[in-house]
């Protein structure tokens, strides 16, 4: 059965436990961003809580470009130790590797460079999420966040130069509604790692069943996936929303 998750600050893990989620999916670079003192109220927070960290968003920090010539690996890599090592203590195995910002391709940079690009850097981060048990999870992106890799055949394609058995692909309904591609290329790429929910009209949460988020949920289980599905969306009053969204996503589980 589908698990369901809320991509929110740490902070609000028991709101989103009274909602109804099986988990919260954190802000990794925000979580490595935490000086001790605030990273250790968090991580006594989580423990004390009985839903967990079982994911985490936002890999890199937006000022990190991975492509062209800005890209430093040495700052890569120690970044990731210090926020795949506090990944782990909070419990989560599975991050997502959106951060359009730093895998943007600057001007001048010919695209299929770029792509090449991104593939050893993702076999860099996935080396280092090895060390830690912890899985990447390509997201696709439409195109007003970033310029490369934007649909999940996009996606798919990195993630087979990759071939690495933690370095996966996850399948985003809002990002794929604005991009116009078809949710029955879920099932063509799968086996997935991870999917996101949010409504193509302003990011927002799913509180009701109605036709856009039926046909996500039943193109992920004609995959035959049964992982687990974040909402990573926008809200004017997200306690509120969380637990309509609840209500709405639970029985097409």
């Amino acid at each position: 059965m589908i698990r369901l998750g809320l991509c929110t600050d740490i902070a609000n893990i028991r709101e989103a436990e009274a909602a109804g989620f099986d988990y919260v999916e954190g802000k990794l670079n925000a979580i490595a961003a935490l000086d001790a003192e605030a990273y250790s109220d968090v991580l006594a927070l989580v423990k004390g809580s009985e839903i967990k960290v079982e994911r985490c968003c936002l890999l890199l920090p937006k000022s990190m470009s991975v492509i062209g010539g800005a890209y430093d690996e040495r700052a890569m890599v120690e970044y990731l130790h210090g926020a795949f090592s506090r990944m782990r203590e909070l419990g989560a195995d599975i991050v997502v590797f959106g951060s359009g910002k730093s895998r943007n391709i600057p001007q001048g940079v010919r695209w299929q460079d770029a792509f090449l690009q991104l593939v050893a850097v993702t076999k860099t981060i996935g080396g280092v999420a090895a060390g830690y048990g912890i899985r990447i999870a390509i997201e696709p992106l439409n195109r007003t966040e970033t310029n490369l890799i934007n649909t999940l055949a996009e996606g798919a394609a990195l993630q087979a130069e990759v071939d690495m058995v933690n370095v996966g692909l996850l399948a985003d309904a809002f990002h794929m509604r604005r991009e116009g591609e078809p949710l029955e290329r879920i099932s063509l790429v799968s086996p997935l790692m991870h999917a996101h929910m949010a409504m193509r009209e302003g990011r927002a949460y799913p509180v009701e069943a109605d036709a856009e988020v039926t046909e996500f949920f039943s193109a992920l289980k004609a995959s035959g996936y049964d992982g687990s599905v974040s909402i990573e969306g926008k809200s004017d009053d997200w306690r509120r929303d969380s637990v309509a969204a609840i209500t709405a996503m639970r029985p097409l589980c």
